[in-house]
């Protein structure tokens, strides 16, 4: 298993000297299908990445491969998925074992995410500093 996640994408923007916009296409499993054209599950979105270069040959409209460690998905697994659903449950099972009112269990469990996404949103530039994506040439 390969220790990086890549994408094949293009630049479409230089930000600063070694930092550029790369557009990639993200597809589902499916869309690859033959039958992809005739189905209405297969999809694809374009989604703009900010990325690093050490390649100073690199210009706006190349062909590149970005890549970024593996540990960067669980990361983002965790924050995104993993720690709201146990603060979530958390709330829902203590909420309830305290009041057995299953309407207020419900409105706290939604409630308490709010401050959750909140802090990251706040924390959203320190955040963006772990999340580093870096270039190559495509081969």
């Amino acid at each position: 298993m390969s220790n990086y996640i890549e994408h094949e994408g293009t630049i479409i923007e230089q930000i600063a000297e070694q930092k550029y916009m790369v557009k990639i296409v993200q597809q589902s499993a499916c869309a690859t299908c033959k039958a992809a054209a005739l189905c209405t599950v297969a999809e694809s979105k374009e989604k703009c990445i900010e990325a690093i270069a050490t390649d100073t040959t690199l210009s706006v409209g190349d062909q590149v491969v970005i890549y970024g460690r593996t540990t960067l998905g669980y990361k983002a697994l965790a924050l995104a998925v993993i720690i709201p659903l146990a603060i979530a449950m958390t709330t829902l099972l203590s909420v309830s074992h305290y009041t057995s009112n299953e309407a207020v269990a419900g409105i706290s469990t939604l409630a308490i995410l709010a401050p959750y996404y909140a802090l990251l949103w706040l924390l959203r530039k320190k955040i963006k500093r772990i999340f580093v994506f870096y270039i190559k040439h495509k081969l």
